[in-house]
């Protein structure tokens, strides 16, 4: 079987850090679709997050939230050294978008939510009104980015993402937010930043996107 035909990885052990806690949730056995959903005829399938959420969970699926995704692809990073598959689904958390379970709301309300991990919420955490990339924001907002990132601190991520010399996260404080994952543009406003993380406000057009399901393998 070759990496282009398999349509599921299982990641065997995960690590998210729970803020409310303070401390490591460990994860076994997470399936993870490889490929974007496709249609009966194999057409990638493109979906508004009401669409993907209604059309994963028909299947036993979920968004991943964003701690389990960042989780993920620290995981992955490890496994991309001796897998093919593994390594494939790394580069892709690199180049393409993926949507979360995850939103954020202006007073500092943060909701993770997916099958693997259930639903989480953080309340009044206080939002960054200063925009910028991650690696300068993280030590003066750490509460709140450990409640976003599932990460107790950001220096193994720094450094996965560096190995690609990418921009790790850039904030963009301003209305109601949902989260996505991997690089790409800001749709509608003509700036381009290559990263892992962007926050989108959802108070603008929003195109529908690809999608990929996490499960929990029985």
């Amino acid at each position: 079987m070759t990496s282009a035909t398999v349509q599921s990885i299982v990641i065997p052990e995960t690590r998210v850090y729970d803020a409310h806690r303070k401390e490591e949730i460990v994860l076994r056995n997470v399936s993870v679709n490889t490929q974007h959903e496709h249609d009966n005829d194999g057409n990638v399938m493109y979906f508004d997050l009401n669409e993907a959420k209604a059309y994963l969970g028909r299947q036993g699926k979920s968004l991943a939230s964003l701690p389990l995704l960042v989780n993920l692809y620290l995981s992955l990073s490890d496994l991309a050294e001796q897998d093919e598959v593994a390594a494939q689904l790394y580069s892709q958390f690199n180049n393409a978008w993926d949507r979360t379970g995850t939103s954020i709301s202006p007073d500092g309300r943060i909701v993770h939510n997916d099958i693997v991990l259930g639903e989480t919420v953080y309340q009044g955490l206080g939002v960054p009104q200063e925009a910028g990339a991650i690696d300068h924001l993280f030590d003066k907002n750490e509460q709140f980015f450990q409640a976003l990132l599932g990460v107790r601190d950001i220096d193994r991520l720094i450094d996965v993402a560096a190995r690609q010399d990418l921009v790790l996260f850039y904030w963009y404080p301003r209305g109601e937010r949902l989260v996505m994952f991997g690089g790409g543009d800001f749709y509608y406003m003509h700036q381009h930043i290559p990263g892992l993380l962007m926050v989108f406000c959802d108070d603008e057009p929003q195109p529908r996107r690809v999608a990929r399901g996490v499960w929990v393998e029985g």
